[in-house]
């Protein structure tokens, strides 16, 4: 909860700057009124669709738990009615976690009355349901007619969907602003295009631009209109679903079964060209796990979703309605991203990265016939947590740097301390979950939602901040009173990054050693 709210006050704060400067120009009611919105839930929509398919995908049309659920004495249209439901809680919480800063900076910046904050919120919840029908019945249907490779096929629809939002963005970075009032028209021209009469998207942002302006009538007619049309979806999906479900998942069971040789060249290629500096044995525990990451849907692909929207947003920041050439904007939003940045990794980290060695536990046996010493297979893990981490938070850093246009002193230290972050939140990671390893336990949400994974949050949240007060502290030391970007750093800010550095490196050390010895004394 209290991470939640750090988010939040956060994305809050980057919201009101914002709408904040547009204000200076007298263009917020242009700007926050429905084509903001529309191009919001549009783009959100889509990413809950895909979330959706994919979460579906897996728990009514996988191998294990749906078996299980077919077999018990269970109304086939009462499971899928409860898996909706958790596809709805678990796949919306990012739309959650940006439209209601998008809602209180808009209302902190112009001028609402009161039954806008109740009409917002059931605005939100009434569109939530449309797109997680849309995933249910896209697993539907891959699960009766393409079973053979979900994840491929997946795969390829959301290459598909970024090669269309990346040439949509730079159609609007090519027409370049003269001014404030180009820039506004070149936006909503775009914009402008996703405005469809038909789409519920459209339907939400009417309503909600009538609940900025005190037209409750106007806004509760469209709220009923995307109400009733959720509800009707809502019924059809459940009802289809649970009548064709035990035919999906034999034809989805089915597909799997065809012989179809995977060579695994990708996944090989990777880890050869990655860890070539491992030992073939190690080599070989590593293309383990990165086969492990590949196949599980749901690690990689809620983050992709959330560095994809990090990634557009960096390519994007040029295209901000804010001086982003002068120093105090670039310190702020570098501080912002690497602070985003890691609050995200320290997420991922606990949700994913730590139960990996709870459920390595169980073939500990098959792994110790390696001629590996329990230590070394420490070491993998958090090279394996390194590389997935480094890089994903390395190439949204590395973008922001280029795309800010930063001195190279300062690039360099940003992307130095997102380093140190992701060294400190992997060693974190995998050394408390040698510490608490829960045995037994193939589940990884129950493992990352017991005591230690709980205790390894926390102290990941810890960690961030510290890193964060100082990051802050070293920015307000090198930018100075004039607020100019360093060239060259200080002896004093030399001497912080070098502390912060060790930082993440002595909670990597500190954690992998408290692991480990109690990993080394772990009977299986």
């Amino acid at each position: 909860m209290a991470l939640l709210w750090l988010i939040w006050a956060a994305l809050f704060f980057l919201l009101n700057v914002v709408l904040r400067q547009i204000s200076g120009w007298g263009l917020v009611v242009t700007v926050a009124d429905e084509h903001l919105f529309v191009h919001f839930f549009l783009v959100l929509a889509i990413m809950l669709a895909f979330s959706n398919a994919i979460l579906t995908f897996t728990s009514l049309y996988g191998k294990d738990e749906a078996g299980h659920l077919l077999s018990m004495p269970l109304r086939a249209r009462h499971v899928v009615l409860v898996k909706w439901f958790e596809g709805i809680l678990l796949s919306s919480w990012s739309f959650m976690l940006l439209g209601i800063p998008l809602m209180l900076a808009v209302a902190n910046n112009a001028e609402v009355p009161w039954t806008y904050y109740p009409l917002f919120l059931g605005h939100f919840f009434g569109f939530v349901a449309i797109p997680a029908c849309i995933g249910l019945l896209a697993a539907w249907g891959v699960a009766m007619w393409a079973p053979r490779r979900p994840i491929s096929l997946a795969i390829s629809i959301g290459f598909l969907i970024l090669l269309v939002a990346v040439y949509w963005l730079s159609s609007i970075s090519r027409d370049a602003f003269e001014s404030n009032d180009r820039w506004l028209r070149t936006i909503l021209e775009h914009i402008g295009k996703a405005k469809q009469p038909l789409l519920p998207s459209t339907w939400t942002a009417k309503g909600i631009s009538y609940a900025m302006a005190g037209q409750v009538r106007d806004s509760l007619f469209y709220m009923g209109v995307v109400a009733g049309n959720a509800i009707f979806l809502s019924w059809l999906t459940v009802n289809l679903l649970g009548r064709t479900w035990p035919v999906a998942f034999s034809r989805a069971q089915q597909g799997r079964m065809q012989p179809v040789i995977r060579r695994g060249w990708v996944t090989e290629a990777w880890c050869w060209a990655l860890f070539f500096y491992l030992p073939k044995p190690l080599r070989l525990v590593m293309l383990k796990d990165l086969r492990g990451f590949a196949r599980d849907a749901k690690q990689w692909s809620q983050m992709l979703i959330m560095f994809g929207l990090l990634v557009i947003y960096v390519l994007n920041l040029q295209n901000l309605p804010v001086d982003i050439n002068s120093a105090f904007t670039k310190g702020l939003v570098v501080f912002l991203n690497l602070t985003t940045v890691s609050l995200i990794l320290a997420t991922f980290t606990s949700r994913f990265i730590y139960p990996l060695l709870s459920l390595e536990s169980q073939q500990l046996w098959l792994i110790e016939l390696l001629p590996l010493r329990r230590m070394t297979l420490l070491m993998v893990k958090f090279l394996f947590a390194l590389m997935v981490t480094g890089s994903s938070g390395g190439l949204v850093m590395w973008l922001a740097v280029r795309v800010l246009g930063l001195s190279t002193v300062w690039a360099g230290v940003n992307l130095a301390l997102c380093l140190s972050v992701c060294v400190g939140l992997s060693g974190l990671s995998i050394g408390l979950g040698a510490r608490f390893p829960v045995m037994g336990q193939r589940n990884p949400a129950r493992i990352a939602s017991g005591f230690g994974g709980t205790f390894n949050l926390i102290a990941s949240m810890l960690f961030v901040t510290v890193e964060m007060l100082g990051v802050g502290w070293l920015s307000v030391l090198e930018f100075g009173p004039a607020f100019v970007v360093p060239e060259t750093l200080s002896m004093r800010g030399a001497w912080l990054v070098c502390g912060l550095l060790a930082l993440g490196v002595v909670v990597a050390v500190g954690s992998m050693w408290i692991g480990a010895r109690h990993f080394k004394r772990l009977e299986y």
